[in-house]
């Protein structure tokens, strides 16, 4: 199966043949940060795997007097990946590998006033954050994929915020 930076790119690719440049600012205008994490140097490196997996294949292009730049095209073999990879991540549960566990598990040095606005400061965020996505939901057609994803991501961070909320009344009482 693919990894998931494996997967967006696969998808995005198969979606218009692409730059790498073209893929990165695909990934900026869809805000796909907010839920994948790739930099641009992961692209270059996914790109290169992909292509030598045999998934992609590419077309050496030049505009004018620009450098000359590949055009990475989806293989036939990279569609059957791609179906199957995104069959298996439909319908598999997956782990969540959070930041906010960590910080919890480290946080016996800090005293429960500290933890308690270190979390303060996050449930600022969360609420920033949740107002954003509800503005960019609302702009979106609901049956959009971006809308679907953006929608799944407001449900996480609902979900955290009445954690977080928990979690200060907790180390208030401490």
């Amino acid at each position: 199966m693919l990894s998931n930076a494996e997967l967006i790119i696969l998808s995005l690719v198969n979606e218009k043949p692409s730059y790498a440049y073209e893929i990165e600012k695909q990934i900026e205008t869809k805000s796909m940060r907010l839920w994948v994490r790739i930099g641009i140097a992961s692209i270059y490196q996914v790109l290169t795997r992909l292509n030598g997996k045999g998934y992609l294949d590419f077309k050496i292009e030049r505009e004018g007097k620009a450098p000359e730049r590949k055009r990475y095209f989806i293989t036939e073999e990279g569609k059957e990946i791609l179906k199957s990879s995104v069959k298996n991540a439909l319908t598999k549960l997956e782990w969540y590998y959070l930041d906010l566990n960590v910080a919890i598990d480290g946080s016996d040095i800090l005293s429960a006033d500290e933890i308690s606005n270190c979390l303060k400061h996050r449930l600022e965020t969360i609420r920033y954050s949740l107002k954003k996505l509800r503005i960019d939901v609302s702009e979106l057609p609901h049956k959009s994929k971006e809308s679907m994803i953006k929608r799944n991501v407001m449900a996480l961070r609902m979900t955290e915020e009445k954690l977080v909320e928990s979690l200060i009344e907790e180390f208030l009482t401490l």
